[in-house]
Formats: structure tokens, C-alpha cells, sequence
């Protein structure tokens, strides 16, 4: 049962600060944000100051997007940028894999991701080229004298997760009883890029029952990336942890991240990370809440809960973005650790929280608040539907 933190720009002191208050087990790290050299250091320093989890996307997916923003990746021996699907010849695929498996290898790693690009559906050409890297990965791994044990890697898009026929041929693919690994890295990209938790019912139950086939019934460790709020469900369905970062581009994965874009924007407003609410939102509705006397009914129950209930109001309180970041691991983590690993309970569990989320939101706009869209109750219907659809495929019984 574990919360990573999913690396990128602007770390800081993020990392060391949630591991050593418990809130995150380990990290996953994207060369992307990271000079070569620096990212070596810091895996050293955190193998042996915490002994925490400690992974490496190779994010090869990111040299087929244009226009790419390749920011460091160009520093590192084992990238290429620039590829196109013609280019992804198998002698070429072998050579990727190696070179990135090597290159891992020598880091002090807890496990070794796969290199992998970015799939639409689980048939188009995309697809297969991922499969060719996975199994390339599988075969360079075990021709290793005693390396660290091997997740593979899937990157696709939300959509993919429609068809619930192509998903279980996935499956029976990568289950063959001559695949051998560790287990999984999988990361759904998300369609909508408007930071939210909410996600397509039908979507989300294929990716609960996704994992779970992976994760329980095939007894494989499942690493799910870039997942937020979204990785409670899935953990309860059978991943092993999930990964969130600090920003809002680290807590999902959209595509236009990884893009070259204008600079500018709107900072991000102040938010509060719920748990009784399963949502991050703003500290404008925060105060809204406060004021009509229910702060307490949406409190966490975290360390850094006592800036706010310590100040005169939430608004008056000395909260910003870097102890918001904090406080958005504690809570998840506080979340995580009522889960068991028993997916019939934490399947219930999970539930049982989504209609709790669902009354409180009830209680707060009978009071007049008003969410945004975004930090709204829509999500909560959409995990309902999700949740029962995969407790009846997966034969558990949620009357």
C-alpha cells in the first residue's frame, strides 16, 4: 500500500519533505525535468537516506509527440527524439530496449521500467509497437546477471479503455504463461485537460477491472502513474501504489504537457485537498464552508490540517501552494492506508466513502455552497458506476 510522488518540474525539497513524513513511499522520476547527473545523485542520496521506492520512467513516449518539449531528455544517452512510427523497426526496438534497461540498471533502482510509447486503442499500430518494447524489455532483463525486477510499461489513451473485448485480449497476451516480470507500469492519459477527478464510468470500471486481473487475480505488482484522487478506486481494485505530483500536470497525464507551448498562463489558485469530500478545491469554497459553519465536516484529518483550524479562518491562515502540494499526500496517504489490499473490503471501502462524499456534498449546497465544475460532486456518481460495474464483473456482492 503505497502513495509515490510523481517527479517533475520545480522539486525543490517536495520529495525529501513527504518522505519524511510518511506521506509518500517512494518516487517515480522523469528524466525529462532532471539533468543526468543531478537525477543520479538524487536516486543515491534518497537509496540511502530513506531506502524508499525509487523509479525511472525512460518516458520514450514523449520523442513522438510534436512538438515535442524535450526540456533534458535530449542529455541522456538511452533518448532519441523525433521518432515516428516507421521508424520503430525491431532491430531498432531491441537496440531502445537495451540501451534503456542498461542505462536503469546502473542507477540504484528499485524496480526497472520498460520503455514504451503512447497507444490510442489496444489495435492500432501504436499498440504494437508498445508490445514490441515490452517484449524486447522482457528479453534483454532476463539475459542480466541479477538486476532489479522489471515492470512493464503501458502508456494509452482514455479511450482505449472503451472496449472492454480489445482489453481482455490485452490481457491474455500479457499473462502468457511465457511473459515473465514483475509486474506493471500502467498511466492512463487523460482526455479532458481540465484538472478533475472525474472520469467515464464505463472507462474507469475497464481500468478497475484491468488492474485487478493484473494485480489479484494474476498476483503481479501494479504501478499506476499520474492517477490523483483516481488511485484510491484502482487500489482498491488490486494496484500496489499509485503516483501523484504536486502540480496539477503531475497528478494527470495529458498529452499537451509534454508539448512545446507559449509561456504565460494563470498561476494555479490556492486548493484544499478533501478527503471526506474525495476532491481538491479551492480555498475560495474552503472559506465559503467555514462560514456557514461546517469546516470540520470536510477536514482531512492531516498534520498540516492545523494551519487552517489554528487560524481565524482559512482564508486568514498562512496556507499557499507549497504546503497545499504537502497536504495533498497526507491526504491521500491517510486515505490509502484505511485500504487492506483485500479488494472485496476495499472495494466496499471505497464505496462506502463515495456515498459519504455524495451526502456531504448534498449537506454544503443545501447551505449554498457552490462548486466549480471541477471541484464539484459530478465525479462521485461516475466512481458509483464504476465501482458497481467492476464489484460485478469481479463477482463481489455491494448490496
Amino acid at each position: 500500500m503505497a502513495v509515490y510522488a510523481q517527479h517533475g518540474h520545480g522539486k525543490s525539497d517536495k520529495i525529501v519533505t513527504g518522505l519524511s513524513d510518511g506521506s509518500i513511499e517512494g518516487v517515480i522520476f522523469a528524466p525529462r525535468n532532471e539533468k543526468p547527473d543531478n537525477l543520479r545523485t538524487c536516486l543515491e542520496t534518497l537509496s540511502e537516506d530513506h531506502g524508499c521506492e525509487l523509479l525511472v520512467d525512460p518516458q520514450l513516449y514523449v520523442a513522438t509527440f510534436t512538438p515535442a518539449n524535450m526540456r533534458y531528455l535530449e542529455e541522456y544517452d538511452f533518448f532519441e527524439g523525433g521518432l515516428s512510427a516507421s521508424d520503430f523497426s525491431l532491430r531498432r526496438i531491441r537496440q531502445i530496449a537495451r540501451d534503456t534497461i542498461d542505462y536503469q540498471a546502473g542507477l540504484p533502482v528499485t524496480a526497472i521500467l520498460s520503455p514504451t510509447v503512447m497507444f490510442g486503442t489496444f489495435s492500432d499500430r501504436w499498440y504494437q509497437i508498445a508490445l514490441n518494447l515490452a517484449d524486447a524489455a522482457r528479453e534483454h532483463h532476463g539475459s542480466l546477471p541479477s538486476p532489479p525486477p522489471l515492470l512493464l510499461s503501458f502508456v494509452f489513451a482514455e479511450e482505449a479503455l472503451t472496449d472492454e473485448d480489445e482489453i481482455g485480449r490485452f490481457l491474455d497476451t500479457v499473462t502468457q504463461d511465457d511473459w515473465s516480470m514483475e509486474g506493471f507500469y500502467l498511466v492512463a492519459a487523460r482526455h479532458e485537460p481540465v484538472y478533475s477527478q472525474d472520469f467515464d464510468p464505463v472507462r474507469l470500471a475497464n481500468y478497475l477491472y484491468l488492474v485487478h486481473a493484473l494485480g489479484t487475480v494474476n498476483g503481479l505488482r501494479v504501478v499506476v502513474g499520474y492517477t490523483d484522487f483516481v488511485g484510491i478506486p484502482l487500489r482498491a481494485a488490486g494496484a500496489a501504489a499509485f503516483a501523484t505530483g504536486w502540480s496539477q500536470g503531475l497528478r494527470q497525464f495529458v498529452r499537451k504537457n509534454f508539448l512545446q507551448k507559449k509561456p504565460g498562463g494563470q498561476p494555479p489558485r490556492d486548493r484544499y485537498s478533501s478527503a471526506p469530500l474525495l476532491n481538491s478545491i479551492l480555498m475560495q469554497e474552503m472559506q465559503e464552508i467555514f462560514d456557514v459553519g461546517r469546516l470540520r465536516s470536510v477536514l482531512s484529518d492531516v498534520a498540516l490540517d492545523s494551519i487552517i483550524t489554528s487560524a481565524r479562518s482559512p482564508q486568514g491562515s498562512p496556507w499557499n501552494q507549497a504546503i497545499s502540494q504537502q497536504h495533498h499526500w497526507q491526504t491521500l496517504h491517510a486515505i490509502d492506508q484505511s485500504l487492506t489490499g483485500r479488494v472485496r473490503r476495499d472495494t466496499l471501502e471505497t464505496l462506502r466513502r463515495v456515498r459519504e462524499a455524495q451526502g456531504l456534498y448534498t449537506i454544503l449546497e443545501r447551505n449554498g455552497i457552490e462548486f466549480e465544475r471541477s471541484t464539484g460532486k459530478d465525479h462521485l456518481a461516475s466512481w458509483s458506476r464504476a465501482l458497481s460495474d467492476f464489484a460485478r464483473r469481479a463477482g463481489i456482492d455491494v448490496r
